[in-house]
């Protein structure tokens, strides 16, 4: 059985419930869907940098999830007034964790913020809000990248997806997916390619040359309870990494 390990989000904000006692967290949906997938998943609480090796030497694969932006820091770039929520510790964990993954030779998928954290820890950039920092080369509109307050199960925009990549054969060549990002990947990192477009032009998947890397913009955790399809995601990457074990 793969054992994959999810580095977790966590809340540092007073709030109503915990108060100050802050709290390390990963949404059941993500869990669920490796489970189905057959793996056995492991949430990493959130550590420091120094820790990455032994969390990833101690599982078979990675899976970074959503949440915060990320630091534009981490690419060269200083915040615009667009900016989300960001967490320099999750950050420089997350960061520490792709680099030992890749290290190790242990396979990575990423999901809407892991895409990018990983893309970032790669060497890549991102569009910092798509709706004022990106136009279009193909003449289309931008699409609605961030579908709330619309049910987060539900499909509102296609992908195309490109020839010869993980995605092939799994979704379908125009699959609807649901989208809840404003931003999104500008160049990609080394030795990253892009496996599906949202119809603006902005990339909706990629993949490292061996598939190694994976990572998509939408989220499957959250659709594949209604649609089987969106298993397919998660089913594959366990396939890949047993494969390599």
């Amino acid at each position: 059985m793969a054992i994959i390990g999810i580095p977790s989000n966590h809340l540092n904000h007073p709030n109503p419930k915990h108060r100050t006692n802050y709290v390390d967290y990963t949404q059941q949906n993500y869990t669920a869907a490796l489970r189905e997938a057959g793996a056995l998943p492991v949430v990493f609480p959130m550590g420091s940098p120094e820790e990455a090796a032994e969390y990833v030497n101690s599982v078979d694969a990675v899976l970074l999830i959503g949440g915060q932006d990320v630091g534009p820091l981490f690419y060269g770039e200083d915040p615009t007034p667009q900016m989300g929520e960001t967490d320099r510790q999750r950050d420089l964990f997350e960061v520490a964790i792709v680099a030992e993954a890749r290290k190790q030779n242990k396979p990575l998928m990423g999901i809407c913020r892991g895409a990018q954290l990983i893309n970032v820890a790669l060497g890549g950039t991102l569009i910092q809000d798509i709706d004022t920092q990106y136009t279009p080369e193909n003449g289309n509109p931008i699409v609605k990248h961030d579908q709330f307050p619309v049910k987060w199960y539900e499909p509102t925009h296609r992908l195309d997806v490109l020839p010869d990549n993980f995605l092939t054969g799994t979704l379908g060549d125009n699959p609807i997916v649901n989208s809840f990002h404003h931003q999104g990947i500008k160049r990609l990192g080394t030795d990253l390619q892009p496996a599906a477009f949202a119809s603006d032009g902005t990339v909706e998947a990629y993949q490292s040359s061996d598939a190694s890397v994976r990572a998509v913009q939408y989220h499957p955790e959250m659709m594949f309870e209604r649609d089987k399809t969106h298993l397919r995601v998660f089913q594959d990457f366990v396939d890949y990494v047993n494969a390599q074990k």
